[in-house]
């Protein structure tokens, strides 16, 4: 599917974080709702395709998701939230939060590449409008979610 390009979604995703309210709603929904930031954008992205997935999709990637957040990203995280608590005054506590953050980025871009990767695999169906990201997040959150795209930065 030509359509599924890393970068495409890439970019998509880091304008669509920037975009309103969006980051603090996604991160509140990964830490109090434990949901996935890049799920969340890669159903976004599937929409604005206008391409529909199977909820048995869906819940082939939450699988792919949890077993990269549990082996990678929430390692990876623990050790960034440790460094925070006790090492806030470290000389070199600056140099490396930046280098964790940074790290972290690419950890989540890999993740990316894997649902992609997963993604091209799946029947995916033309639909305008399409309802991805209501397979995935409660109505409450989704209405969540797009209350805070359209808000104003």
């Amino acid at each position: 599917m030509n359509k599924l390009s890393e970068q495409a979604f890439w970019n998509f995703s880091c304008q669509l974080y920037r975009q309103g309210g969006a980051q603090n709603t996604l991160l509140m929904l990964q830490n109090e709702r434990q949901k996935n930031i890049n799920l969340c954008l890669l159903l976004l992205y599937l929409e604005k395709l206008q391409l529909q997935i199977r909820e048995v999709d869906v819940t082939r990637l939450i699988q792919l998701c949890l077993q990269l957040d549990a082996q990678l990203l929430a390692p990876h995280r623990a050790i960034r939230s440790e460094l925070k608590q006790r090492y806030v005054r470290h000389p070199h506590y600056q140099k490396l939060r930046e280098q964790l953050l940074q790290s972290e980025l690419q950890l989540e871009r890999f993740q990316q590449t894997e649902l992609l990767t997963l993604t091209q695999q799946l029947v995916l169906q033309p639909l305008s409008p399409s309802h991805n990201l209501s397979l995935y997040l409660n109505e409450h959150d989704l209405s969540l979610l797009q209350q805070s795209l359209a808000d104003e930065k």
